[in-house]
């Protein structure tokens, strides 16, 4: 059912070595068939993993899935169910039922809602999580997360399970119980292969065939009991230290000279008993130490016929993807007390306290509005003019960091699991949109009106000035949110976008303004810029405008432009946000 014909792949890094991680690695599966992937940190069981679940592409071989070569037509995500080693993967506030259920809502499509409830019954019955179905994820001791994390694999009943070191770090009557639910997981399915990576070599017997891989080279493919007669060991804790006393290469040559008399007598029902154990100067076993029968021609095994596997059922709406992970997003923003207390504190306190820092001045604002351009009421009201809107405009961009830049980069390993599910990364991104946006324009909206409520307003025109606020923040959130999709950890996205915000404050030309060409260059690429200039430009009619030309020496974008400037900074970040989602991808 599952062949893999000569697979290699090599990591490429930059000013080092090229980094070998599967060297023609060949091997099949049949259908009904629980594999296990032994090999230490460093075999390459991670890599094989990733090309079979489709988060990577070979550099050189053929795999084949019933016949298809997986390099011309990838599988459809419902075909595959991944279950990877982090835990990161789950959503903590979310229940155990729910989880299973968003599953559902992300991957199979045209199910009611008695159906999903009737398929996740059935799955966490299946798993044994039924008991703690109402409880939620962060409180799910280490064995019950890796029950969840298959039964949300298996929501689309898919023919290839792949499992990355599903019992490594439990104690031993976990390691059995897990080990006996993968066995059970195979049956359960006739025409469905489950392949377990890991690094323990504990309870092989509970698995049809075991490969060995050892620095990307295959060292031994077969039942569990032939391991120690194959590599002339007593137990097979003595596995890696014996795999250690010879380099890697020799392992896998001497495995290929040796396989297809192996094959055969695996074929045959031969005994572990029956094979010769290897000699201490002989690179692996020799041929003729297989027992085969004693005429010159085996007898063909039987042929069997593959059990039909049933089609992978549809995938959910772009639409439908997208709704689901809108709902959810908020909902584990009301459950998750840190986030929802921070974003109220700073959509209550920042238009207070920005409020607070333009009274002291507001009184020349208010003297000039009656009449008096007086040079000691003038100047100061342009100060205040200038320090005021750069304030607002300051505040935004922290609103866009606070709610886009770890966005992404946090949850990228439960990304990488819906991603190879079928989540499409553009009902990701929507998802992400639906989320922020609402945020950041209820932010920056309050954070305008509360200003001008409380200072009387700033002279000129209020409502291009609040539009140029809002868009403002939706701009520099979607370039946050573009930073976030593109690094791998939350921290370097919450530093990243940090950086861009200073930046965007030292260039904006509040303090001081650059020369017109050099300005005409930096300009365009600094989106508070365009907020700042462009709502300065707002109080062109008043009588406070020309002491600012003067106060700062930048050309101001008109407020028509400066919209149009900060959407197109919104779709810049939008595309690029898509692009570092499709690079996961």
């Amino acid at each position: 059912m599952l062949e893999l014909i000569s697979v290699s792949h090599i990591f490429t890094r930059p000013a080092k070595e090229a980094l070998t991680a599967l060297d023609h690695v060949s091997f099949s599966v049949p259908a009904g068939h629980l594999l296990a992937v032994i090999g230490a940190t460093g075999s390459g069981k991670s890599t094989l993993l990733h090309l079979l679940a489709g988060l990577q592409h070979p550099g050189g071989g053929t795999v084949l899935f019933r016949g298809k070569d997986l390099g011309q037509a990838a599988l459809h995500p419902n075909e595959i169910g991944y279950v990877p080693a982090s835990d990161e993967v789950l959503s903590d506030v979310l229940t155990v039922r729910e989880s299973v259920m968003s599953a559902l809502l992300l991957r199979v499509a045209g199910q009611t809602k008695e159906q999903r409830v009737d398929r996740a019954s059935h799955l966490l019955v299946g798993v044994g999580l039924e008991n703690v179905a109402s409880q939620r994820v962060g409180s799910l001791n280490p064995t019950q997360k890796r029950r969840l994390k298959l039964a949300l694999a298996l929501v689309s009943d898919p023919a290839l399970v792949i499992c990355d070191e599903f019992t490594d770090g439990l104690d031993a009557k976990s390691q059995s119980e897990m080990a006996a639910l993968l066995k059970f997981v195979t049956t359960d399915h006739p025409a469905r292969v489950v392949i377990h990576a890991t690094q323990m070599a504990a309870n092989l017997a509970a698995y049809d065939t075991v490969v060995i891989l050892h620095e990307g080279h295959v060292c031994f493919h077969g039942p569990s009991r032939a391991v120690t007669h194959y590599f002339s060991i007593q137990a097979i804790e003595e596995l890696y230290p014996r795999l250690a006393k010879r380099p890697a290469a020799r392992w896998g040559e001497s495995w290929m000279r040796h396989r297809d008399s192996y094959y055969a007598a695996f074929k045959l029902g031969s005994s572990g008993e029956s094979l010769k154990a290897p000699d201490e100067e002989d690179d692996g076993v020799d041929s003729q130490g297989v027992t085969l029968p004693a005429n010159d021609q085996s007898p063909a095994p039987e042929t069997q016929t593959e059990p039909p596997a049933p089609l992978a059922p549809a995938l959910p709406s772009l639409q439908a993807q997208a709704q689901h992970l809108i709902q959810r997003r908020w909902t584990l923003f009301r459950r998750t007390q840190r986030e929802w207390t921070s974003q109220l504190i700073l959509l209550v306190l920042s238009p207070i306290v920005a409020a607070l820092l333009i009274l002291p001045n507001d009184h020349y604002l208010s003297e000039l509005t009656s009449g008096n351009t007086a040079p000691a009421v003038l100047w100061p009201a342009a100060y205040t003019c200038t320090m005021g809107w750069l304030l607002q405009i300051l505040l935004v961009l922290i609103f866009g960091v606070r709610t886009g830049a770890r966005e992404i980069a946090g949850e990228r390993a439960l990304y990488r699991r819906e991603l190879v599910g079928g989540l499409r990364p553009m009902a990701y991104l929507l998802g992400k949109l639906g989320f922020i946006l609402p945020i950041v324009i209820l932010q920056t909206f309050l954070l305008g009106l509360t200003v001008e409520i409380l200072t009387g307003g700033l002279p000129g025109y209020a409502f291009p000035r609040m539009l140029l606020l809002t868009l403002t923040g939706i701009a520099f959130s979607s370039l946050c949110l573009a930073i976030s999709a593109h690094c791998r950890t939350a921290e370097r996205a919450h530093s990243q976008a940090w950086t861009l915000a200073f930046v965007n404050l030292f260039l904006c030309g509040a303090l001081l303004g650059f020369p017109r060409v050099l300005g005409s260059v930096i300009h365009p690429l600094v989106t508070a810029y365009y907020g700042w200039s462009g709502g300065i430009e707002t109080m062109q009619a008043t009588p406070v405008f020309e002491p600012l030309t003067l106060f700062v020496r930048t050309w101001f974008a008109t407020p028509t432009l400066a919209l149009l400037a900060l959407f197109i900074h919104f779709v810049v970040g939008v595309l690029l946000t898509l692009r570092g989602l499709h690079k996961t991808q």
